[in-house]
């Protein structure tokens, strides 16, 4: 005889269909302790979320990039629309972000007929932003404020001091002649220990994000100039000699 126990049922969790991946998803909450990335967005995916139903599949969406709209009219391209492609055009495995110069493999605003990509992150950061080590806040511009320049002045990132390409978007304070890059330097974050935490304890996880963003960029700059060196080197047979000057930061 049984013991009159009932088994529970097994809870049915409801699932949803995304057009960027063949499997369904269901509602996932993801903490910062698990490590997730974006499939979408490709960056940290902390909070309500999608998760691919098979347990195989890695597969994860912020619920922004969920309910990204399938076109948007953007201040950067106001001659066309931009459309929401979930990976890079024409086969291609990556592309360039023309907003940030940084390379993407997933979700991209596109323009076919420009060839003009855009990060879905890049395509809604606010138009200003304020940092605690600057009195003024920033604006964002669509290229630096170099462009056009005839005199081969390039501009620098007041945060990290690399050199910009004219086209890459900048927040920026006219009256100060001060610009950060758009993402990894554009926010600032106080690292010392706040009231609470131990020694050695980082104050956010936004700023060790930013601090590990510029300390990887910083590699592959010095790993690209060892790299011209020796190309240099071998062009004057062994006779390179350096005459490296610093570039002049551009004034308003």
């Amino acid at each position: 005889m049984g013991s009159g126990k009932t088994m529970a049922k097994p809870t049915n969790r409801p699932s949803v269909r995304h057009p960027s991946h063949n499997h369904p998803l269901r509602v996932f909450k993801s903490k910062e302790e698990d490590e997730i990335i974006c499939s979408g967005c490709e960056r940290d995916l902390i909070g309500q979320a999608f998760k691919c139903t098979k347990s195989e599949c890695d597969y994860f969406l912020h619920k922004s990039c969920f309910d990204l709209p399938g076109e948007i009219h953007h201040k950067s391209h106001l001659n066309h629309p931009l459309t929401l492609l979930h990976s890079p055009p024409n086969g291609l495995s990556t592309y360039t972000c023309h907003a940030c110069g940084e390379y993407g493999s997933a979700f991209t605003y596109h323009c076919s007929e420009c060839k003009y990509h855009v990060h879905v992150g890049c395509a809604f950061v606010p138009e200003n932003v304020e940092r605690e080590d600057h009195e003024h806040p920033l604006t964002l511009l669509y290229n630096t404020p170099c462009k056009g320049r005839k005199d081969g002045v390039m501009f620098i990132c007041d945060v990290c001091e690399v050199d910009m390409s004219e086209n890459l978007w900048v927040y920026y304070c006219k009256e100060c002649d001060y610009g950060t890059h758009v993402h990894s330097c554009a926010t600032y974050e106080d690292d010392e220990p706040k009231k609470g935490e131990e020694e050695g304890e980082s104050s956010s996880s936004s700023a060790l994000r930013i601090k590990s963003l510029m300390e990887a960029e910083k590699e592959m700059r010095e790993m690209a100039i060892i790299h011209q060196l020796q190309l240099d080197a071998l062009d004057a047979a062994g006779s390179y000699v350096g005459s490296w000057e610093p570039k002049r930061k551009y004034y308003w």
